[in-house]
């Protein structure tokens, strides 16, 4: 049940992240989303399975650190959100770098998941592009 209602309140929050969009920057942001994953993907062979085949994206989201701005999106896993998403960065230089994230299904995963979480950086990110992406998951509330 709490898994349940974690997996709800991501969805939620994903679904909102930006609504602020047009419909045509949502159709903008959906090519650049399909973009970034074939350029990713074709660069990483060892992807999970749903990353290559269908996913849930979020609204294209501006983060800036550094002087520099990241536009950041959100992928999940369908039906798995809470334990199987990726967070690709697109730097104002058009440079792209992800971070897949799967945490391990076990009942404390609910309450602290970084604990449980592993990590795998696609795009070989300096240390500043590995800050943008614990900036991106703290401002999750369920991440803790």
């Amino acid at each position: 049940m709490k898994k349940l209602i974690l997996v709800a309140a991501i969805s939620v929050m994903l679904v909102g992240c930006n609504n602020t969009h047009t419909s045509s920057n949502q159709l903008s942001t959906k090519v650049t989303t399909a973009t970034t994953v074939q350029s990713v993907a074709s660069v990483e062979k060892q992807l999970p399975d749903w990353i290559k085949d269908n996913m849930v994206t979020s609204p294209l989201e501006a983060i800036v650190m550094g002087g520099h701005t990241y536009d950041a999106v959100s992928f999940c896993k369908p039906h798995d959100c809470a334990s199987d998403f990726m967070i690709t960065l697109t730097s104002d230089n058009n440079q792209k770098y992800s971070m897949i994230v799967h945490v391990k299904d076990v009942p404390d995963a609910l309450n602290t998941p970084s604990i449980y979480a592993t990590y795998q950086y696609i795009g070989q990110p300096d240390q500043q592009v590995k800050d943008v992406f614990t900036q991106a998951l703290s401002q999750n509330p369920n991440w803790q």
